[in-house]
């Protein structure tokens, strides 16, 4: 029996943002200055600032709780009696959709 999980070996996701030019000046200002590493740390810090100011704590697990009760998925409940296809074409079928997915996503 396989089972899907949904797995992030890097516990961070990526994003991309669009800033102003004077934005990005006075980010890296930061930067410089040695008050972040990098931009990336300084809009992490940003937006970790921000969902504090509209989030409670109690909210924040919350939401994080919901996100993690997510149940695996049995793959064989995928595939109906009538469904010519066998569980390895399953697999490399929904491999192919998820890559071109993170592809799209990033262009």
């Amino acid at each position: 029996m396989l089972t899907l999980y949904s797995i992030n070996m890097d516990p961070t996701e990526k994003i991309i943002v669009r800033l102003e030019p004077d934005t990005m000046a006075i980010l890296q200002a930061l930067v410089d200055r040695g008050e972040y590493d990098s931009l990336s740390e300084g809009v992490s810090d940003a937006i970790d600032k921000l969902i504090a100011s509209k989030f409670t704590p109690k909210e924040i697990a919350k939401i994080l709780n919901e996100q993690t009760r997510a149940k695996p998925i049995k793959m064989e409940s995928l595939l109906t009696d009538d469904d010519p296809e066998s569980m390895d074409e399953a697999v490399r079928k929904a491999v192919r959709e998820y890559v071109r997915s993170r592809m799209d996503s990033e262009e």
